[in-house]
């Protein structure tokens, strides 16, 4: 997923101005003048891992998943001239040289807008199970579970309380939000529930007392997924199985991406 994200936002290094950082070569002596040689930047699939191929003249830098624990940076020279030097092997040592820098460069200039793997850990902290140093087992906010949706929807509305709130008060409000009668959730159900926000770090115990205060991370990480679960799913799914709407581009690409499934399967030899 990371390296996925790299070649999203680095895109445009295989462009003259970004070689130029990357292999420490001034290309572009005047605005009329075109750059000599070859540059370009691939994107190659083989299979489901992408691999990343930046061109320079007659040398290639790629860059893969080395048997999927690593990501790999290595650089090819075909031309010692590119760089200014002889093909004698006296010049030998120079080239690993050339190599190496130019591959610490090129992680320099790489950049990403966001970083996905800090991002995972955030999704993951909420909705994963997570097992307390007494081995038990507490159960993550699963999305797409109605009690799961009620508990962070109802913190957004507690966070405004500078005394915090109490089991009753969000028992109240989550009972609301859930569409069930005053007494469809007991006390018990709901203290379960707060240990479960507690233990994910969704809220906290104000000290000598039975209220709790919402935390940072209680507040905006759920704001931002009780929006997508009641906004996207629903509007994508209903577009996508509705047959009564109008023509949309998420169903056209879904079919158009079944279609070439379809016809994939049997080029391939596989049963359907």
């Amino acid at each position: 997923m990371f390296f996925e994200h790299v070649i999203g936002d680095n895109l445009d290094t295989g462009r003259p101005d970004q070689v130029s950082l990357i292999f420490d070569r001034r290309l572009i002596h005047g605005r009329k003048r075109r750059p000599p040689g070859r540059f370009r930047t691939r994107v190659i699939t083989d299979g489901v891992t992408p691999s990343l191929h930046i061109d320079y003249k007659h040398t290639a830098i790629k860059q893969h998943h080395k048997e999927g624990r690593a990501l790999r940076t290595e650089t090819t020279i075909n031309d010692t001239r590119d760089f200014g030097i002889g093909k004698r092997l006296v010049n030998l040592p120079a080239l690993p040289e050339i190599g190496f820098s130019a591959n610490r460069r090129l992680l320099r200039v790489q950049r990403l807008d966001h970083d996905p793997i800090t991002a995972t850990i955030a999704l993951h902290t909420i909705t994963d199970p997570i097992t307390t140093e007494r081995r038990t087992p507490i159960p993550g906010l699963r999305l797409g579970q109605q009690r799961s949706h009620a508990l962070p929807a109802a913190l957004q509305r507690f966070r405004i309380q500078p005394a915090g709130s109490r089991n009753a008060e969000l028992q109240a409000l989550v009972t609301q939000l859930r569409g069930l009668p005053d007494d469809a959730i007991s006390a018990g159900q709901m203290t379960y529930d707060l240990r479960r926000l507690r233990i994910h770090t969704l809220i906290e115990r104000i000290p000598h007392s039975h209220r709790y205060r919402v935390t940072d991370t209680g507040l905006h990480n759920p704001m931002l997924l009780t929006r997508v679960q009641e906004r996207l799913p629903p509007t994508g799914l209903a577009m996508l199985t509705d047959p009564t709407l109008p023509a949309n581009p998420l169903r056209s690409a879904a079919r158009a991406y079944q279609a070439a499934i379809d016809t994939l399967t049997p080029d391939q030899g596989l049963p359907a």
